[in-house]
Formats: structure tokens, C-alpha cells, sequence
């Protein structure tokens, strides 16, 4: 049995073959290549150690787990089928990656190219299938190649950790990808360090019909943010992850918007960007940014309370209010975010209907009860009964 010890963005991933063919080991060698595999052969139990494992087997996955050391992060692949095989390790490594800087990294759906001379990169995001990998593989010749797909980016310096992964790419319709290193596709593939640090984030618009010239356009934070949260991992884990991913965008100066036809025609807009010789203002808007404190345990026959949403994040840019529920990013009212606002400790339905009318004037209360169970429905407020014990929990001192 053997092995490959692959550290991707510094995350110790051991590769095993338990029973594999000799082209799966030769192709995974050499697929995985820019990350610069170790070759364990034999491979022992001691070498199971301190790692996270991938197990290529026909065996099942509970006898898989049974044999290897507990308390390992561990996942299967069925060897049966080569192509599919090859396919799902591109696919587990990057799962065991990001599970392991979930929380504390910024983890983007996004490529990553980079100048060699200042140091900047940039990062593509788009939705999976949607032309990153292309992007990566034509403009990877023309700049530094760090990733084709995940962007692990630190919070304090954004500076970028490179996963140069095999790309995967569709040679034929409902076939497996193959899986390329990207050094042997020509492209300029980063060293392992830190040499560079976010400077652009670019939203990708591919238009498919080939009518688009290339263009570009800051997107305003609340908008970029729908696009971007939806291509992150992590952000729940990630203390404030709504706020810091706001902060990111305004580090960056805003999100670009590019609408393109095809990707090299976009070569000139990547040049004169990361030389910073592309006439775009950046977009920092101020914003107020709240969170849900923990959570009030509630009583068994106490009268209701209602308390924000266990883990949702609030923010309020100029007049627009986003509220992120289980990762899942909302606009919402200015009475709504005034209401989730407002309960900064659990609070009486009378209380905060109160507070509205004293902001508003009159306002019905049958449609003050619909709004406040919408959000309740919609996990953004959570109902509670009052503590059994009231005075270790801090809750309002008067009913109305």
C-alpha cells in the first residue's frame, strides 16, 4: 500500500491507495504535480498521523473508517471506476481544505492570478461551471497562477495562501473531467508562500451569446455581497463572517463587475488592473454591522419573548438593510431591521410593538403581527417563553 502527502494551503492531506491500479497512481502523481507530492511507500500506520485522510478503496466506508486511527478527518473514494475516481480526489482534497481554515480564512469560490512584480492578486468569482477554470487556464499563462477555484485568503493581511490543484477539465459530455497539473498547461504556477495579497476581487458575467464587448463596473456593497456570500465557505463559522466578508470587500476597494464573451479578450483589463492603470474609483461605503448575541434560553410556561435568530448577522449600508439566516443573505425593510435591531435582549411582542409606533406612528397592529411571525417564519427572530429564572437572563425590566 502507498501513499501521497499533499499539503494543500499548508493543510496536511495524505492521499491513500490502498488498491489501486498503477495508471490512477501515475495520473494522480502526476495531476497533482505543482503541489509536490511525497511519495510514502511503503505506507505504514505511523504515517497516519496528524493528517487527514482520503482512502481510494473498493471497500466499504464504514470498514475503511474502522481500519485507520480514530479521531482522523476521514473520507472514501470508490478506485473501481479510474476517470471518476481521479475526478473525486480533486474534489475531496479541496473539501478537506476547506473544512480545515473553515472559520478562520476567508475561503472564496473564486480564481486567483497574481503580478510577480508588486505582489497583487486578483480573484475571479463566479458559480461552478461558469468559466473560472477557463479564465484561470488562458490568463495563468500571462500571470502568476495561484488557484483555479478556491481562494484561501488571510483575514488580517489578505494575503493569499496558493492551491494550484489539478484543473479539472471536460474533454467529452457526461465523462468524467480530467484532471491537468496546471505546470504542465503552461501555466505560471506560484510558489507556496505569501508573496501575495489580495488587491481585486472580479465578479465574472460571462455573456454565452458573444454579443458583449468587454466591460466593467464597480457594484455597489450590498449587491456584490448577494453574489459573494453565495460563493463563500465558511462565513457562519467565521466570527462576524458577514461583516469581515464586507470589510474584505471594502480592503479591495469593491467589487468589479466584468462582463465579457470570451475570456481573452479580457487580457488588457487584467494588465492594466493589477499595474493599477485602470481608471475605476473604488466604492467603501460606511456600514453598520450587528450581530445576534447568544441566545437566551428559554423557560417552559412563561409568556413569549422574542429574541434575534440564534448565528444571524445584520447589515445596514446607506438605505439598505441585509440580513444573513443560516446562509442565506436577505433584504429586508427598514422596520424589519429596525424590529431585528431592537431586540438586543429578548423582548414582549407589546414592548417592541410599542417601540415601532414610537419610530413610526400608528401602526396597525394586525400588520405588526404579520410582520414580526414573517420573521419568525423566515428564522430571523426566534420565539422563547420566559426563563423559569428570570434574573440570569437579561431581559426587560417592565412589560407594557
Amino acid at each position: 500500500m502507498r501513499g501521497l502527502l499533499l499539503h494543500p494551503a499548508d493543510v496536511p492531506v495524505l492521499v491513500v491507495f490502498e488498491d489501486a491500479a498503477d495508471r490512477l497512481w501515475e495520473d494522480s502523481l502526476r495531476a497533482w504535480g505543482s503541489l509536490t507530492p511525497q511519495i510514502i511507500d511503503p505506507l505504514t500506520e505511523a504515517h497516519a498521523e496528524d493528517v487527514r485522510l482520503v482512502v481510494l478503496t473498493r471497500r466499504s466506508a464504514a470498514d475503511v473508517v474502522a481500519a485507520y486511527p480514530k479521531g482522523l478527518e476521514t473520507t472514501t473514494i470508490d478506485s473501481s471506476d479510474e476517470g471518476l475516481a481521479a475526478e473525486r480526489l480533486t474534489v475531496h482534497v479541496t473539501m478537506h481544505l476547506l473544512k480545515a481554515h473553515a472559520g478562520n480564512k476567508h475561503l472564496l469560490h473564486a480564481a486567483v492570478l497574481g503580478d510577480a512584480e508588486s505582489g497583487q492578486a486578483v480573484g475571479l468569482v463566479a458559480a461552478s461551471g461558469t468559466g473560472k477554470t477557463t479564465a484561470a487556464s488562458v490568463l495563468g499563462a500571462s500571470f502568476a497562477y495561484l488557484s483555479d477555484e478556491t481562494a484561501v485568503i488571510n483575514v488580517d493581511d489578505l494575503s493569499i495562501m496558493p492551491y494550484p490543484k489539478p484543473l479539472s477539465v471536460i474533454e467529452e459530455e457526461n465523462a468524467p473531467k480530467v484532471q491537468y497539473d496546471p505546470a504542465q498547461r503552461g501555466l505560471q504556477v506560484a510558489a507556496p508562500d505569501s508573496t501575495y495579497a489580495l488587491s481585486h476581487l472580479v465578479i465574472l458575467d460571462r455573456d454565452k451569446t458573444g454579443q458583449s464587448s468587454v466591460s466593467w463596473e464597480r457594484l455597489p456593497l450590498d449587491d456584490a455581497l448577494f453574489t459573494i456570500v453565495l460563493q463563500s465557505s465558511g462565513v457562519q463559522q467565521m466570527p462576524q463572517g458577514l461583516g469581515e466578508l464586507a470589510r474584505l470587500l471594502n480592503r479591495v476597494g469593491g467589487a468589479i463587475k466584468l462582463t465579457y464573451s470570451e475570456i481573452t479578450e479580457t487580457l488588457p483589463f487584467f494588465r492594466d488592473l493589477l499595474a493599477g492603470q485602470l481608471d475605476i474609483p473604488p466604492l467603501t461605503p460606511d456600514f453598520d454591522y450587528l450581530c445576534a448575541p447568544e441566545p437566551v434560553t428559554g423557560g417552559t410556561n412563561g409568556d413569549k419573548l422574542y429574541q434575534r435568530a440564534a448565528g444571524t448577522e445584520g447589515l445596514a449600508i446607506g438605505d439598505s438593510f441585509l440580513l444573513a439566516t443560516s446562509g442565506r443573505l436577505s433584504r429586508i425593510s427598514i422596520i424589519g431591521w429596525d424590529i431585528w435591531s431592537f431586540l438586543e435582549v429578548p423582548r414582549y411582542a407589546d414592548d417592541i410593538y410599542k417601540a415601532m409606533v414610537e419610530l413610526y406612528g400608528d401602526i396597525a397592529r394586525l400588520d405588526f403581527d404579520t410582520a414580526l411571525r414573517g420573521m419568525v417564519d423566515g428564522q430571523m427572530l426566534k420565539v422563547i417563553r420566559q426563563p423559569d429564572a428570570p434574573e440570569d437572563a437579561p431581559l426587560p425590566d417592565n412589560r407594557t
